[in-house]
């Protein structure tokens, strides 16, 4: 268990305390992935009502999404709006000592000809925000698809820069899968440079955040390979539905930890 993680977004918006069942059940071994959602009114309330169930266990922060852009320039208005989220959350990283935070290179529609310019801005900013957060790995996304028009990078660009630049990575399986990546390549190619993945299954085109056996990813095929070139690397169920809180993911939890050999 000492490895497994669940995303906060499964949770019933702004109601963190619902976590709790989860430590209940599983105990302080089971990490959370915190991901801040200041858009929402009441979010930011409960957040500081629930500090102890995130200070008692393995933590990892996923840099807010709704409100964040980094391919955009500094001093531009979609920049000041991704700075007040990214300055909240380096509050609350003060307070909380995350190990590790996942990092977007983009959330926006990728237009061909912007690509490059927008892949160079966010290299950028990436630099602004480990300087920000100069105790937590910032661990790289690989991001968007191509049903959604917001995939920056193919595999192997995502590929390439990580291994040229050394940048520590996050695997995000529904991702890759949705894109029709190889994931045995990606893992095998990246894995000295893995430090989390995000687990969830689709169609094998849209992020659709299905559960772990539903769709097109056969992880009972992929976790030799995960166990055996990334062992005791973060795996994180990242379910965006809060229709699959409760039984559902006590069940998948059950499930991966089958699977990692838990």
């Amino acid at each position: 268990m000492k490895n497994i993680y669940i995303d906060t977004c499964v949770f019933p918006r702004s109601r963190l305390e619902t976590g709790r069942i989860f430590r209940d059940r599983y105990g302080a071994s089971l990490g959370f992935e915190l991901l801040p959602m200041f858009d929402l009114q009441a979010f930011q309330a409960n957040l500081d009502k629930n500090l102890d169930l995130f200070s008692g266990g393995p933590l990892f922060f996923h840099e807010p999404v709704f409100g964040v852009e980094h391919s955009v320039p500094k001093g531009s208005p979609a920049y000041e709006e991704t700075m007040r989220h990214i300055l909240l959350t380096k509050k609350y990283a003060e307070l909380l000592h995350p190990s590790a935070m996942v990092y977007h290179f983009s959330n926006r529609v990728v237009p061909p000809d912007r690509k490059k310019q927008m892949l160079s801005t966010s290299l950028e900013n990436l630099e602004e925000i480990k300087d920000l957060f100069p105790d937590v790995k910032i661990l790289v996304e690989n991001t968007g698809t191509r049903a959604a028009r917001n995939l920056l990078l193919e595999q192997s660009e995502f590929t390439v820069l990580c291994l040229s630049r050394r940048l520590p990575v996050l695997i995000d399986i529904g991702h890759a899968n949705a894109n029709g990546w190889s994931l045995e390549k990606l893992i095998m190619d990246l894995h000295e440079l893995i430090g989390g993945y995000h687990l969830h299954n689709n169609d094998g085109r849209r992020d659709l955040h299905n559960r772990l056996r539903d769709g097109t990813v056969d992880y009972r095929e992929l976790f030799p390979l995960i166990n055996d070139l990334t062992p005791g690397v973060p795996l994180i169920i990242e379910y965006t539905s809060p229709a699959l809180y409760g039984d559902p993911l006590f069940q998948d939890i059950d499930y991966l930890c089958d699977l990692a050999g838990w």
